[in-house]
């Protein structure tokens, strides 16, 4: 029993270092943080496609590929990689490490990063290309807890992580396509964005399921496919 609690212990501590957690305050429970959520589009379909001629080893190529490119980037460009959620990651930025060209020029970095994976290791294994294979990406600022469980594994609940979550699904809500498109809130426009001249942001509602105040929810739009080139 000993020796499997240590194994727990390690493998909740790699974990916890693969995702940077030293670049969140260790004594503090609250803290102000900006949270990107982003996805893979037509996931389900891609894998639907590689199932069929037995390339399913190409998606895990791509997903621990960008794994390790995000594990390595955590610490120049300030974030936490905080959870994997199936098709995509949880990303979280402590707000003082956050400015608005930073983060965007991280945002076009990714989205390259991910078209290069996807284009190494999955494009010519795929028997019909779907319509969307782009990111998806939603952000929010606002204050997350941080919550240490037993294990040391370190985990953060909070409205922005869920309203981030929900601006990325929505992208997908109205045209044009979703590829490598971005919906923040006011409050990130407001807070970093008003300076950044490469992007054009406009402004935006979306239904946002089971989040309050979502039924109608201002937010902000942006297109990374100029910036990527």
């Amino acid at each position: 029993m000993r020796r499997s609690g240590k194994i727990r212990r390690g493998l909740s501590q790699t974990y916890n270092d693969m995702k940077n957690i030293e670049a969140i305050e260790s004594k503090k429970i609250v803290h102000e943080m900006v949270v990107v959520a982003f996805d893979m589009c037509s996931s389900s379909k891609i894998l639907e496609d590689l199932t069929r001629t037995n390339s399913l080893a190409q998606y895990d190529l791509l997903l621990k590929n960008l794994q390790l490119w995000l594990a390595a980037n955590a610490k120049s460009a300030g974030f936490v990689l905080y959870k994997f959620t199936g098709d995509g990651w949880i990303l979280i930025f402590p707000k003082e490490r956050v400015t608005g060209v930073g983060l965007m020029a991280f945002l076009v970095k990714l989205s390259k990063k991910h078209v290069k994976f996807r284009q190494d290791f999955v494009d010519g294994y795929l028997e019909s290309m779907p319509a969307s294979v782009g990111l998806t990406l939603g952000i929010d600022l606002g204050q997350v807890r941080k919550v240490t469980f037993a294990t040391g594994e370190v985990e953060f609940v909070g409205r922005p992580i869920n309203v981030a979550c929900r601006l990325q699904t929505a992208v997908k809500d109205k045209k044009p396509g979703p590829d490598y498109r971005c919906l923040m809130s006011r409050k990130v426009y407001n807070e970093f964005m008003r300076d950044v001249a490469d992007f054009h942001f406009i402004h935006a509602d979306r239904v946002l399921r089971n989040i309050s105040g979502g039924e109608k929810y201002q937010c902000c739009k942006v297109d990374f496919t100029k910036a990527m080139g």
